[in-house]
C-alpha cells in the first residue's frame, strides 16, 4: 500500500510539472503532438510491411531480407544524416524528411490498393524509408534542446518517450483491427497521414539557431560554405570518442543493445517455452516490460535530480546485469513478469537519463553528430547478438544465454569512466 501511494505521488508529481508545465510552450506542445501522431502512425506501418510481405511471397527468408534492407539503409546513412542535422536547420531538415516519408508511404498504399504491388517495390520502398528516418532521428535528438529549457529537458524528453511507449502500445493492436477491415493498403495510408500531419506540425514552428563560441574549433559554423561533409563526419566521430564520457557512453550503450537485442527477442521466447501457455508467457513478460518502461519513463523526472548521473548510470546499469542474469533461472511465469517489469523500469530510466545528458552536455554544433554515433553503436554489435544468443540458448541452454549476457554486461560496466565532458554547453569550472 505504501509503495503504490509513492508511485502514486511520483506519477502525480510528474504530471503536474509535465503534462502542465511542458506543453505550456506552444513549439514543444507541437513537437510532442507531432511526434506523437507520427509514432502511433508508424505501428500502422510496422504491423503491415511484414504482413504484407507474408501475403506475397508467404517466405520468413524474404521477409527478413527485406527488414534487413531498411536496416541496412538506415545506418549506412546513420552518419551523413547526423552531419547534415549540424550544418542546416533541424527543423527544416526534419520537415523534408517527413515528406519523403509520406511521398514513400502514399505510393505504397496507392500500389497496394490498386493491386499493383510487387516484391521490388518493396525493397525500393523501405531503403528508401529507411534512409529518411537516418536524417530524421539525430535531428529531432539534437532539436529537442532548443526548445525546452535545459533545466526542463528531463521532464520534456520523459513527455515526449513515455508518449511514444503508449503509443506503441496502443498502435499495433488498432494497426491489427484495421488490416483486418480494410486490408494493408490502408493502414499505410494511415501511416501517410502522420506523416502529413507532423510535417505540419514541424512547419507551424520557429527555428531556433544555436549560436556559441567554439575554442576548441572542433567543428565548422553552420553557415561556413566551405564544410564538407566527410570532414564533419570525421570531425563527429572525433569529438566522441576523445571525450571520454561519451565515449562511456557508446561505449554503454553497445553492450546493452549486445545484451538485450538477441536476449529480448530469441532468448525470451526460448524462455517462454519453458512455461505454461507457451505463447501467453511471451506476451505476457513482453507488456510486463512495456508497462515497466512506461513507469521508467514517468518517475525520472521526480528523482532524478537527487542522485548524480555517474552514480545513477553505475547502480542502474548493474541492476539491468543482474536482472538479465536472473531472467533465465526464474521458477515461473509470474516471477519472470515481476523481473520483466523492473528490468523495463530501469531501462525507461536510463533512456531518459542518458538522452538528456547527452543533449546538456556535448557541445550544441556537434550535438546532432553526437546522436548518429550514439544511435549508430546501438546498432553495431545487434547482428553478433542474434547469434550468440542463438548459439548460446541451442547448444547449452537459455539460463546460461541470461547469465552470460548479464554478466558481460555489469563488467563491461565495471571498466568504464564518467568524467565531467569538457566541451559541454558551458565551460567546466
Amino acid at each position: 500500500m505504501i509503495a503504490g501511494t509513492s508511485l502514486k505521488r511520483l506519477v502525480g508529481s510528474y504530471t503536474h510539472s509535465t503534462a502542465a508545465g511542458m506543453l505550456a510552450g506552444r513549439d514543444f506542445r507541437l513537437l510532442w503532438l507531432g511526434q506523437s501522431v507520427s509514432i502511433l502512425g508508424d505501428q500502422f506501418y510496422l504491423v503491415a510491411l511484414p504482413w504484407l510481405v507474408l501475403y506475397l511471397t508467404g517466405s520468413t527468408l524474404t521477409l527478413g531480407s527485406v527488414l534487413l534492407t531498411a536496416t541496412l539503409a538506415r545506418v549506412a546513412f546513420q552518419l551523413l544524416g547526423g552531419a547534415i542535422s549540424d550544418m542546416v536547420s533541424q527543423r527544416k531538415l526534419m520537415i523534408v524528411s517527413s515528406v519523403v516519408r509520406a511521398v514513400v508511404c502514399a505510393v505504397l498504399s496507392i500500389l497496394v490498393l490498386s493491386h499493383q504491388i510487387r516484391l521490388w517495390h518493396l525493397f525500393i520502398i523501405v531503403a528508401v524509408f529507411g534512409m529518411a528516418d537516418a536524417f530524421f532521428a539525430p535531428a529531432l535528438r539534437a532539436f529537442v534542446p532548443t526548445v525546452v529549457a535545459a533545466e526542463n529537458l528531463v521532464a520534456g524528453n520523459s513527455l515526449l518517450n513515455g508518449t511514444s511507449l503508449l503509443a506503441m502500445f496502443v498502435g499495433p493492436s488498432l494497426a491489427g483491427l484495421l488490416i483486418a477491415v480494410m486490408g494493408t493498403g490502408g493502414a499505410f495510408a494511415i501511416d501517410t497521414g502522420s506523416f502529413v500531419f507532423v510535417s505540419i506540425c514541424l512547419f507551424l514552428m520557429k527555428d531556433r539557431a544555436v549560436s556559441i563560441s567554439d575554442p576548441e574549433n572542433v567543428t565548422t559554423k553552420k553557415t561556413s560554405p566551405g564544410s564538407h561533409l566527410l570532414r564533419s563526419i570525421g570531425q563527429g566521430l572525433r569529438y566522441t570518442w576523445r571525450e571520454p564520457t561519451l565515449r562511456a557512453l557508446i561505449i554503454m550503450t553497445a553492450a546493452v543493445e549486445f545484451a538485450f537485442a538477441g536476449p529480448f527477442t530469441v532468448g525470451l521466447a526460448a524462455l517462454a517455452l519453458k512455461f505454461a501457455g507457451g505463447a501467453t508467457a511471451f506476451g505476457s513478460m513482453l507488456s510486463s516490460l512495456g508497462a515497466g518502461l512506461v513507469i521508467g519513463v514517468l518517475v525520472v523526472n521526480s528523482l532524478h535530480a537527487r542522485f548524480s548521473f555517474e552514480s545513477s548510470v553505475r547502480w542502474l546499469m548493474t541492476g539491468l546485469g543482474i536482472g538479465l542474469a536472473l531472467l533465465g533461472f526464474v521458477p515461473g511465469v509470474i516471477w519472470a513478469c515481476v523481473l520483466m517489469a523492473v528490468i523495463g523500469i530501469i531501462a525507461g530510466y536510463i533512456q531518459v537519463l542518458v538522452s538528456t545528458y547527452l543533449q546538456t552536455k556535448s557541445n550544441p554544433q556537434m550535438r546532432g553528430r553526437v546522436m548518429s554515433v550514439v544511435m549508430l553503436s546501438a546498432y553495431g554489435l545487434t547482428p553478433l547478438s542474434y547469434v550468440l544468443t542463438g548459439a548460446l540458448t541451442q547448444r547449452i541452454s537459455v539460463s546460461f544465454m541470461f547469465l552470460v549476457t548479464g554478466i558481460i554486461l555489469v563488467i563491461v560496466l565495471a571498466f568504464l569512466r564518467f568524467p565531467v565532458i569538457t566541451s559541454a554547453t558551458q565551460p567546466s569550472s
